[in-house]
């Protein structure tokens, strides 16, 4: 979908905005200092580094947390990386508009599995099997944090992904990823705001990380939608 940068007018794409506020740019004024970005305090969001495996020797299970941007910085060990993207993409949702109560969640878990599984394949480790546990977990975190107002990988009551792998009854070390943005902001499809999602991902080291490591040979996605936003757990076994 083509519209106009915000700045200068120029023809550019929704899904090229700027992945602080939304906002639609041309390749010039993308930067977040070119457009006068209201959403920039998004990038020093701290997230949770889950080390499943142990690290520096430490039990496995071992939990860290860390600021974002300490999490990009290159050769940083990442047993399984469960790292907070928001997007508040508030300008992006006046250009599309909502996607409206049709959104087929199905549609978009099928959508971000088959594509995280592209990008694991063209990597060399490998795709994936869906797991129905597995998604019912992810689905169940997605709709708690929707339902209880919070966006995390430990939820209030202080349970962390493998806590909730643990209870459903699986027998593995989970990596996570989460993701929320507003209803209808850089997405006009079930197939586009999946396909956003997984780019998001995979533009962010952490995150690939957990998407492409090689041992996990299972995954569930789960998708809850919001009165104004929507949110995504992907789980990996």
């Amino acid at each position: 979908m083509a519209t106009e940068c915000v700045v200068c007018g120029a023809e550019t794409s929704v899904s090229d905005a700027c992945p602080h506020c939304g906002a639609a740019c041309c390749t010039d004024h993308r930067p977040p200092e070119a457009h006068d970005c209201p959403g920039t305090d998004a990038g020093e969001t701290s997230g949770w580094r889950l080390d499943l495996d142990g690290r520096d020797g430490g039990e496995a299970g071992d939990r860290t947390v860390e600021p974002l941007s300490s999490l990009f910085r290159p050769g940083i060990g990442l047993a399984v990386l469960t790292l907070l993207l928001v997007v508040g993409a508030l300008a992006a949702v006046a250009l599309v508009g909502p996607l409206g109560g049709g959104l087929d969640t199905g549609a978009v878990e099928d959508h971000i599995e088959n594509r995280s599984d592209e990008e694991r394949v063209a990597a060399g480790v490998g795709d994936t099997r869906h797991d129905e546990a597995l998604a019912a977990v992810a689905r169940n975190h997605s709709r708690d944090m929707r339902d209880r107002g919070f966006v995390d990988h430990t939820n209030p009551d202080g349970e962390d992904p493998g806590d909730r792998v643990r209870a459903a009854g699986l027998d593995c070390q989970p990596g996570e990823n989460i993701y929320q943005t507003p209803r209808g902001a850089l997405a006009s499809s079930e197939a586009g705001l999946a396909d956003h999602v997984v780019r998001s991902w995979m533009d962010s080291s952490g995150h690939r990380r957990t998407l492409l490591r090689e041992r996990y040979t299972r995954q569930g996605v789960g998708v809850a939608v919001g009165d104004d936003a929507i949110y995504v757990t992907q789980l990996f076994c």
